[in-house]
């Protein structure tokens, strides 16, 4: 806890900064060097995220910009040692849910500064009509600019919880007393809503696709005589058939013409913004293809791209992050860096599917983490989480390791999936 601030805003306070850095680097590997605690279990992706760490320092090391490369770095470092930390220290039942339990309140309290600050956008009447009815209090945090709370950031940090309150609503519904199930209903509404309430497009394309994808592993998860299953396959055949009458009914040609000329009025409104990101994109894949190994130095795409690219976007606009994650994670660590992010979100998925599939205990958490995961990145094909929220993401990838921790205890595996 000593060390969060600092590494939260490292260049407020740079001395500090780097006494957080020796620190956490101390409480890491002197306790295993001297034997002070055992070595940490072995997980799948230790050699991947070894080799990550590698190209982290590459990037380190290649940067122009040292000091929005602190920033970055800082926030890197500080969630691979919460990851690791929380990988070995909740490994049972009761501190997993402390765990989990910090984890909502974390998120509960970003989420909520963010409703009170965020600069809401006016993109649909009837959405933005309730807004304004919002307050928006510019809250001034050393290293967050001006207080402004973008609603795409706000939508971002929500995708961490929606998939997994409906996971969790999903599975004890029928098993929870009256006013759990009228808690856990309306945390997931009230999350729901203010997702809605952000106008965000890539948030709300997300947060679809995270329940879509949501009834599908539920339904592929539960033996064929659960009860519930019958019920899942009408949602999921349901939803299915609802996305191919919506294809068809805007069709083909009308999705070319938005992609071509996004200016154009829709339901939703104008989508101006994906003509800034198209514009954006193509220099960052430029990017890409100029710095293929080492990236452009951690956290630098702002500079870089006003500096060495003519991109046609106002130069008053701070393009703090490539509106991608894939682009991003490659322009930050290279070709090789974004393959091991692939490669690391791969072998999270597969454990948490085998947790789900082994454990009936587990398995609304194991669930709902893997339809966040899953739509964290759909958010991320036209957004990054880039801001202090990101913390979450970090929280959330030691979960998902303890999770998996408590499903290989001996004592704990079942033979085959449960009915129930």
């Amino acid at each position: 806890m000593f060390t969060l601030p600092f590494l939260l805003f490292p260049t407020f306070f740079p001395i500090g900064t780097l006494a957080a850095f020796l620190l956490l680097i101390g409480i890491e590997l002197l306790p295993p060097l001297f034997r002070w605690r055992p070595l940490p279990d072995p997980q799948p992706f230790d050699l991947l995220l070894l080799f990550w760490l590698l190209l982290i320092g590459i990037s380190i090391l290649v940067t122009a910009d040292p000091e929005l490369t602190l920033n970055k770095a800082s926030g890197v470092f500080l969630g691979i040692v919460i990851w690791r930390y929380l990988g070995r220290a909740a490994q049972r039942p009761f501190p997993w849910h402390l765990a989990l339990l910090f984890y909502g309140l974390l998120g509960g309290g970003f989420i909520g500064l963010g409703i009170l600050s965020a600069d809401w956008l006016a993109k649909s009447g009837p959405i933005a009509a309730l807004t304004a009815l919002l307050p928006n209090q510019q809250i001034n945090i050393p290293g967050l600019g001006d207080g402004a709370a973008h609603p795409n950031q706000v939508a971002g940090t929500l995708l961490f919880y929606i998939p997994l309150l409906w996971s969790v609503t999903i599975a004890h519904w029928q098993t929870h007393k009256n006013w759990q199930r009228i808690i856990l209903a309306l945390l997931t509404l009230m999350a729901t809503a203010v997702l809605i309430l952000t106008q965000s497009r890539s948030g709300w394309l997300a947060g679809v696709a995270s329940l879509y994808l949501l009834v599908l592993l539920w339904t592929a998860v539960l033996p064929p005589n659960h009860p519930q299953r019958k019920t899942l396959l009408i949602l999921s055949g349901a939803f299915t058939l609802l996305g191919i009458i919506a294809f068809f009914l805007v069709g083909p040609e009308r999705i070319a013409s938005l992609w071509q000329d996004p200016a154009q009025e829709t339901a939703i409104g104008a989508l101006n913004s994906l003509g800034f990101r198209q514009e954006l994109w193509r220099w960052v894949i430029v990017m890409l293809q100029d710095f293929p190994f080492t990236g452009i130095g951690l956290g630098s795409l702002q500079h870089v791209i006003r500096r060495l690219y003519p991109v046609m976007i106002d130069p008053g606009y701070p393009l703090t992050h490539a509106h991608n994650v894939f682009l991003q994670m490659g322009v930050d660590y290279g070709v090789l860096g974004l393959i091991v992010y692939l490669a690391l979100i791969g072998i999270l998925l597969m454990m948490l599917w085998r947790t789900a599939r082994q454990q009936t205990r587990w398995r609304p958490y194991a669930l709902g983490f893997a339809a966040t995961l899953l739509a964290y990145h759909i958010y991320g094909l036209g957004d990054v989480l880039d801001s202090k929220t990101n913390l979450v993401i970090w929280i959330m990838y030691g979960l998902i390791t303890s999770l998996h921790q408590l499903n290989s205890k001996p004592a704990e595996v079942n033979p085959a999936p449960a009915s129930g």
